[in-house]
């Protein structure tokens, strides 16, 4: 099995795959109730980048163009079955390259989710990852989503650090040079109080779409899909379901 894929076991032929893609410091954990919330009719596969959890050991990425290329590689072996993408933050913005290098290659998803994302032709404005690490740090903990007990522990903090920073760099170093439309449909979620992608950033990836976009916002801040999830759920299960007007 592809180490990139968690619960690809699990994927029959004429399955439905719905690809979930991770934030930075993220892993396929941060899934879990996804993967439960659908049963037959949609196989959840999150993606399990290296750096974390099972995949510790493993030296992260640092460049988003590798990083796409690879999960295209991976994830195209699956053409012939209805995919689905998911991306939040970081993973929104891997979301779409694989999307866009698919598409590019005669595959079209069903449907895009972007999630908490700034689109990725445009450069972040506050970049931390080239900070050092006590400046690093404290520019971690305005995402809100490192956990409180890793902030805290000096140990820990030191020991995902690297892996931290990769991400960062991923992320931040990554800009499109230009806006590569989408035919597939494309819905971008928000959240209200969101500091990192507020409403016009996530207005923005209408200029993505050939075709169908939607938006949608729920009350909270970068880290809405974690505080709302059920809510986030029951929106993604209607969106798949073409049902989200």
């Amino acid at each position: 099995m592809n180490k990139f894929l968690k619960n690809e076991e699990k994927i029959r032929t004429g399955d439905k795959i719905l690809f979930c893609f991770p934030f930075a410091g993220g892993g396929a954990a941060a899934f879990n109730g996804w993967v439960k919330f659908w049963n037959n009719d949609m196989i959840v596969c999150p993606i399990q980048l290296p750096g974390r959890e099972e995949r510790i050991i493993e030296k992260p990425y640092t460049d988003m163009e590798i990083l796409i290329e690879d999960l295209y590689k991976c994830i195209s072996q699956y053409r012939n079955h209805k995919l689905y993408f998911f991306g939040h933050s970081m993973g929104a913005k891997i979301a779409y390259g694989v999307a866009r290098k698919l598409e590019s290659n005669g595959k079209i998803l069903e449907h895009l989710i972007i999630s908490g994302s700034r689109v990725p032709h445009l450069p972040e404005p506050n970049p931390i990852y080239h900070l050092n690490d006590e400046e690093f740090e404290k520019g971690i903990a305005r995402f809100d989503g490192t956990p409180r007990e890793i902030l805290e522990n000096k140990e820990l903090m030191s020991f995902f650090l690297p892996m931290l920073r990769a991400d960062f760099i991923m992320d931040e170093t990554y800009c499109v040079r230009d806006i590569k439309k989408l035919n597939s449909p494309i819905t971008a979620l928000g959240g209200t109080n969101d500091k990192e992608a507020d409403k016009q950033a996530i207005l923005k990836w209408r200029d993505y779409a050939e075709n169908q976009f939607n938006v949608f916002f729920f009350d909270g801040g970068h880290f809405f899909i974690r505080d709302k999830e059920q809510e986030v759920l029951n929106k993604v299960e209607l969106i798949l379901m073409n049902k989200d007007e």
